[in-house]
Formats: C-alpha cells, structure tokens, sequence
C-alpha cells in the first residue's frame, strides 16, 4: 500500500492497513464508509481509500491546526504545492511559521494549516510544539529541512486531491463527530470505525488536545454501547485502557517508534467480540502472531 499522508506522527498507523484490510474483509464489509475520530495523519484511511477498500473516508480532528491542513489540502490543493515548492527551510521561517501554528486565532485558515504542515515536518518528531530537528543551532547532522522533501510531498498532495470527492474533514470532538457522521440504526452495520485516541502515558507531551482520563472513559463508554458498529481501536498499553476494555477483545501489538529514542513498546488492538480477527497480523510488509489478551472468535 502506497504511504499518501503527507504528515509525521508520532506512533502513525499508516502500516496497519494491511490489518484493516483483513479486518473489513473477514467480516465481509469491504467497501463500506469508513469513518476516524481521531485522525491526525490519517495514513491507513488514505492507504484504504486509494487501494479502493472502502468507498469513502470521514476524517476527524479536534485540533484546528490540524483540521485546516486537510480542509487546505482538499480545497486549495495548487496553493498548498506551491508553498511546499517554494517554501525556505530555515530557522527565520520556521520562527515566523512557529508563531502561526501556536496562536492561529484571527488567521487565514490555509496559511494556519500550512504552518501546521512544516512544523510537522520540520519538528523532532513531528511535534507540533516541540523544536526543530538539529536544534536551533542547526550544527547537527541532521537540520529541519531532512523531512521535507518537496517533490515528494507535493506529489502526496496532488494524489490526495485526486480522492478529494470521497473525503469529508471536519474538527469536532471525537464523540460528537461519532454520534452526528455514522449513520443511525441498522445503517452502521455498514460503516467501520477505526479509533486511535491519545495516548494515556505520554499523551500530554504528544498533543494539544491530550485526554484526561475522564475523556478515555467517555470514548469507552460510547464505545461499548455499540451493539452492531463495526469498529478497532488502537491504544497505548496502559494500566487504565486494559480496565476501560476489560470486556472487549483485546491484543498485543508490538511497535516500533521512535520519540527521542529508538526502543520498541506495546501497543494494544481492541475489538468487540463479535468481530472476526486474522490470526496473523500484517502491519507494513511484517507480519506478526496476534497475541490475544482475551482470547475469542479468532479467524
């Protein structure tokens, strides 16, 4: 599956399409709506939408830096090629873009999301807030312009415009959007959530909008009172996540990433038990065995 999102996120889920994939077609809804609360860079969405796995995509994000890049990228998607193309990639506009992304009230919606863009781009990590990669002497090996490759990222640009009929972008909160996008009824037998919230243990560091844990309950409650949605969350594997899912199907997911370190960590995949699971998980081109915690109805 080809890599569309031109956005870095920290613990990105772009190579669980091959998962999803075999989760939509296990439980025989290839080619339903899909529908992300919790979008960010919104990578296996797109990977599902391009490869024609689902019909469409309703992406969500509560962070309006990150709403108005793809609002800008959908609608503008020419002006936003051509602020990548001539954009300068160094310390003075990454300052005065810095300045845009951390206070973008009164602002220009396109120009908001064009410095969400770069810092991600050119920030450690992708972080909106944090610094520059190489520092703000620039004296490592590695300065802010490595990640951002132009020609690259204006065909990502381009490509994602190519879809932009069967994309909906929209900045709510993750429940709200869930109760006013899905359909009602029976309908959302034929629609398929896929959930990435927050994560609890670093959360803070991570995002503008990171969770309390009241907010972790409220998404898990809205969750379980789902008795026919097709729906997969990836999280985090904390102590409060295991108790929140402790009757949902729940796996051990090992991923690599990298903050400040390389290092690998788990991460967890939860389902509800009507859900049919692939006994091998494909992430990216690797493979491997699903390790359940609580093990049922393995395909």
């Amino acid at each position: 599956m080809k890599l569309l999102s031109p956005l870095r996120y920290p613990g990105g889920k772009a190579g669980l399409a091959p998962f999803l994939t075999d989760v939509l077609d296990l439980n025989g809804i290839r080619g339903v709506d899909y529908f992300e609360p919790y979008a960010g860079g919104a990578g296996a969405a797109l990977a599902l939408l391009a490869d024609g796995v689902v019909r469409r995509i309703s992406i969500n994000d509560a962070d309006f830096r990150i709403y108005s890049f793809w609002r800008t990228v959908l609608n503008e998607p020419e002006w936003f090629v051509d602020r990548i193309m001539t954009a300068k990639l160094d310390l003075r506009e990454w300052k005065e873009l810095r300045e845009t992304c951390l206070s973008p009230d009164g602002k220009e919606m396109r120009d908001v999301g064009f410095a969400a863009f770069y810092m991600n781009r050119c920030n450690r990590s992708g972080v909106l807030s944090s610094g520059p990669i190489g520092g703000y002497e620039q004296a490592g090996e590695w300065r802010l312009d490595v990640r951002f490759t132009k020609p690259a990222l204006a065909e990502r640009v381009l490509e994602i415009a190519k879809l932009r009929e069967q994309i909906d972008v929209s900045n709510l909160d993750a429940v709200v959007f869930l109760k006013e996008r899905l359909p009602s009824g029976n309908g959302r037998k034929n629609a398929f959530v896929y959930l990435d919230p927050p994560y609890v243990e670093k959360g803070q560091r991570l995002y503008l909008n990171a969770y309390e844990p009241d907010d972790h309950g409220e998404i898990s409650r809205y969750m379980a009172q789902q008795k026919i949605l097709p729906w997969v969350m990836s999280y985090d594997d904390a102590e409060l996540v295991r108790r929140l899912y402790k009757n949902q199907r729940i796996a051990l997911l090992p991923i690599n990433y990298s903050l400040q370190e390389k290092r690998a960590t788990n991460e967890l995949v939860i389902a509800p038990h009507r859900m049919r699971l692939p006994r091998t998980m494909r992430i990216g081109a690797r493979k491997f065995e699903f390790k359940e915690i609580t093990p049922r109805n393995i395909a």
